[in-house]
């Protein structure tokens, strides 16, 4: 009996530290914005797919990255979910579709920026 009045003791700590933490529109801007830099970081000019345009993007992108992130986020459509304990991201546009999570102020995106 004692077992099961500290597991739920435990369980509403967990709770209310979910519901304080969960992240909002600024932390998400702060969640894409990390993965644009760590993109354009991290690609070289002339790897991956043959299309000009996005070689001219990607150049632009690395001689001014603050520019590409707010072209990149004005061109998404993003929805915020409040949910109890967590916030549920849907992003939309440039041909891709993520879906996050956020939870204990951070937001989670297996899709953002992949592919």
């Amino acid at each position: 009996m004692r077992l099961l009045t500290l597991l739920a003791l435990l369980l509403a700590v967990i709770a209310a530290a979910a519901f304080a933490t969960r992240p909002g529109p600024a932390e998400f801007d702060a969640t894409l914005e990390a993965a644009i830099r760590d993109r354009v970081a991290n690609t070289d000019v002339g790897e991956g797919s043959g299309d000009p345009f996005a070689q001219i993007a990607l150049v632009g992108c690395k001689l001014r990255p603050s520019d590409c992130i707010h072209l990149v986020r004005d061109s998404l459509d993003v929805t915020f979910e409040d949910r109890p304990f967590t916030t549920r991201v849907t992003v939309e546009g440039l041909n891709r579709t993520a879906t996050c999570t956020g939870a204990f102020g951070r937001f989670f995106c297996k899709e953002l920026l992949e592919g």
